[in-house]
């Protein structure tokens, strides 16, 4: 597994704030940790991400993955990306790595957010278009890779783990109660009936849910 989280919103995150996040995320990729930001307008973008290799070991693959303006942070494995490389390559283009997440950009700059139509496999990612001014994430469609959202008037924050946006956003969010009772009493077969979470104001994107944020102006 690989870890993502980031930002997109007017506020600016402290450096600090971004090394203990990935700090923190070492246990969901020891192989690799790095971050990349961007400042657009008044907007800050910032994408984090951990890397556990197993598909193209080198160092090309690391994350953030970058092809012209447009940057990947992935969780996840594509399937089928040997068939979808090879329908991209009939197509004129090139690659630099055998990795699945260079399919998937790539996929992306054919496709654009269709692109996961395609896609079999579990993933999560947040993807920036610096072109088109949008962060794009997806979830798959079983919901087998995590991802978590809080969205406030700062901006909106997301992680494969609570914790990273606890981290990343400096808040602290409170206990939901209800959602824990609800555990309590009905067990773990509670805990995907409903969006809650353990926290209040923090929600899971739900599976095979695709969510686009266009960059404030």
């Amino acid at each position: 597994m690989c870890g993502v989280a980031g930002y997109i919103g007017k506020a600016r995150i402290d450096k600090d704030r971004v090394t203990e996040t990935l700090d923190l995320m070492e246990n969901r990729g020891p192989d690799h940790r790095d971050w990349v930001s961007f400042h657009e307008r008044d907007v800050n973008i910032a994408l984090l991400h951990s890397r556990l290799s197993i598909i193209d070991l080198d160092e090309r693959a690391n994350q953030p993955f970058t092809i012209g303006d447009c940057t990947l942070v992935f969780n996840g494995e594509i399937y089928n990306y040997i068939e979808i490389r090879k329908e991209l390559k009939k197509n004129g283009v090139r690659f630099k790595t055998h990795s699945d997440t260079e399919v998937l950009l790539q996929a992306y700059l054919v496709c654009g957010e269709k692109c996961v139509d395609k896609f079999e496999g579990m993933w999560s990612f947040a993807l920036y278009d610096q072109r088109k001014g949008k962060l794009f994430l997806s979830r798959d469609r079983f919901g087998e890779k995590p991802l978590y959202f809080f969205n406030n008037v700062d901006g909106f924050y997301f992680g494969s783990e609570i914790k990273f946006i606890k981290m990343l956003s400096g808040k602290s969010f409170s206990v939901n109660y209800q959602h824990l009772y609800r555990y309590l009493v009905n067990g773990y077969k509670s805990l995907y009936k409903t969006e809650d979470t353990f926290f209040e104001k923090i929600r899971p994107v739900p599976p095979a849910t695709n969510v686009t944020i266009v960059r404030f102006s």
